[in-house]
């Protein structure tokens, strides 16, 4: 009886039981028939019981976007695998930036009045960077592209640009330019956008982690991967769940002033919840003592000054719900911790007063965190 049932186990077509494990069955059901052992079945049914059904913590690492991305999900075998996959489709898809031909063509047509169609996905990403802008007062600009471009430019000479040319690209940044419109058709709405100054450019970059997190929020979600981390270089992070201990999962908060990038200045229990950091110790460049960094004031055209080395956000999955922000708490955490770095501490959080379950995290420019 014992023996049919190694038979069932090993000839059945089980999606769920690995080859590995099959292979030890084969094995298995070999030495039983062979030796016709009672000790040798218990002893295989030890390996075989040993190895089904537990958890196991699988991890991936990729440069993807420009950075280190690691992945660590901890469930059973194939829904571990899975998660990773599914995990690293969703980056791969953001940088590929399937809507990057889609900008072009609105950039392309921008001062002519006319409207260019775009994906719905899109139009509502637009549409949340508009929200932003309202509520930071444009501190958070979606089309201050030119700035960053002149920005970029000017870090790799490691050298600032002047006051004309910053007035230059000033000149094609004005959140209220970007209009949105749904047109309806026989067919069904239709999503256009349109950039009403010609020279204007939208900065996806600004949102592209913020992307990237809600997309794979929604891929685990919808195949069981409860427990797990996704750390896109420190500076945004996803994590569901709890860690291998049965804790949240413990997110170290770089000091931008630190040694070495190891040295912290803060730490946060982390479950169910995104993290967003912005802060001047990446992307920068030093010119007659002088830091000049990335994060860009668009109302100024300069790199903000307002005693912030580091901002984090931190918002829990279902912040947003109910809310035109439901299921982008992601891209919420990404442009609010970038906002709030234009801002300043004061200002900054009134933006996270109403949300409920909200951290936020301030580093000066002493490297201290600012209670």
């Amino acid at each position: 009886m014992v023996l049919s049932c190694f038979d069932i186990l090993v000839q059945k077509d089980d999606h769920t039981i690995s080859p590995l494990k099959k292979g030890i069955l084969y094995m298995i059901q070999k030495f039983f028939r062979l030796f016709k052992s009672p000790l040798v079945l218990l002893i295989g049914m030890a390996l075989f019981l040993g190895g089904c059904g537990g958890d196991v913590t699988a991890e991936e690492t990729r440069i993807v976007m420009g950075t280190v991305a690691r992945l660590t999900v901890r469930a059973d075998e194939i829904t571990s695998q899975a998660a990773l996959r599914d995990g690293m489709a969703v980056l791969t898809a953001v940088e590929e930036d399937a809507d990057g031909a889609v900008l072009a063509r609105v950039e392309a047509a921008a001062g002519t009045g006319e409207w260019t169609e775009v994906p719905s996905g899109l139009y509502e990403t637009l549409a949340l960077a508009q929200e932003m802008a309202r509520q930071s007062d444009g501190a958070f600009d979606i089309t201050s592209g030119t700035l960053t471009e002149l920005w970029d430019a000017a870090r790799a000479a490691q050298y600032p640009p002047t006051a004309e040319e910053v007035a230059a690209a000033r000149a094609h940044v004005d959140w209220h330019a970007l209009e949105l419109r749904k047109r309806a058709a026989d067919d069904g709405d239709h999503t256009e956008v349109r950039l009403l100054r010609a020279g204007m450019k939208i900065d996806r970059g600004a949102l592209i982690k913020g992307l990237a997190l809600d997309g794979i929020a929604r891929s685990w979600a919808a195949g069981g991967a409860v427990n797990a981390l996704a750390d896109l270089g420190s500076s945004s992070i996803l994590a569901c769940g709890v860690n291998a201990e049965g804790e949240p999962w413990h997110i170290g908060i770089r000091n931008p002033r630190g040694e070495s990038r190891s040295d912290l200045a803060a730490a946060a229990q982390l479950s169910d919840a995104m993290l967003s950091t912005s802060g001047d110790d990446e992307r920068y460049f030093l010119c007659e003592g002088r830091r000049y960094h990335h994060l860009v004031d668009p109302r100024m055209g300069c790199p903000a000054e307002t005693g912030l080395a580091s901002v984090t956000v931190i918002l829990p999955q279902n912040a947003m719900a109910g809310t035109a922000w439901a299921g982008h708490e992601g891209q919420l955490s990404d442009m609010l911790s970038t906002a709030i770095f234009v801002m300043g501490a004061e200002r900054g959080r009134s933006l996270l007063s109403e949300i409920p379950g909200a951290q936020l995290i301030l580093i000066g420019t002493d490297g201290h965190v600012i209670e």
